[in-house]
């Protein structure tokens, strides 16, 4: 294998653990297995164990004195001192995508919102938490700004692996989808206004079911 080729096997696998972080399948302190992964990445050892050391350095992941590496823990009060910067931040992307998206666009939103469905009725969770990424990234990507993207996805870098409790809260499972019909609906009126309200009552919604179930 030459250097090139390993290279982007090293990229792919940070890249892949980077969207497992954020869209919630890697719980807090679940240990990730070096065989696991590249069994369910179909990536080879090596780039997996380079991929998990730079997301150490980056201090996404943290070793323990076992030598395992595993999602560090999130605090109740560190999950709320982002929710404010979140809903910020995320409105914004929404209200600045708003003016942006067109047919195409709304189609494959509500193309998701009905999927997303699916994986409610079915008690999908990791169904459910990746197409919830999907939406919400599908929005801020089109809001045109790399850096509000960068800063955006640093966040859920940190708050994603606490998303895996969403479903065990009922009344959230059964309204997981409501904020983001809502969300949609703002949009295609063109009220970025709306959409951007709507957005940060999705964010607060869900870290009312989240927080709750976290330690201080």
């Amino acid at each position: 294998m030459s250097r090139i080729e390993h290279q982007s096997l090293t990229d792919r696998a940070y890249q892949e653990l980077l969207r497992g972080l954020t869209s919630g399948r890697f719980a807090p302190m679940q240990p990730l297995v070096i065989r696991t992964l590249a069994e369910t990445y179909g990536i080879s050892a090596t780039p997996i164990r380079e991929a998990l050391q730079r997301l150490v350095a980056e201090r996404l992941l943290q070793v323990l004195p076992n030598r395992s590496i595993v999602v560090p823990q999130m605090t109740r009060s560190r999950f709320l001192e982002f929710l404010p910067i979140r809903c910020a931040l995320e409105g914004l992307a929404a209200e600045m995508a708003t003016p942006r998206c067109g047919p195409g666009d709304f189609a494959r939103l509500n193309e998701l919102i009905a999927r997303i469905s699916v994986t409610a009725e079915n008690f999908d969770a990791a169904g459910y938490l990746a197409l919830n990424r999907e939406f919400h990234f599908t929005i801020y990507e089109k809001s045109g700004s790399t850096e509000l993207m960068r800063l955006i996805q640093d966040l859920w870098l940190k708050v994603g692996p606490v998303f895996t409790g969403l479903f065990d809260t009922e009344h959230y499972r059964t309204h997981s989808n409501d904020e983001h019909r809502n969300i949609l609906s703002a949009m295609e009126r063109g009220d970025a206004a709306r959409a951007r309200s709507y957005l940060v009552q999705d964010l607060t919604y869900a870290a009312d079911a989240l927080s709750p179930r976290m330690q201080d």
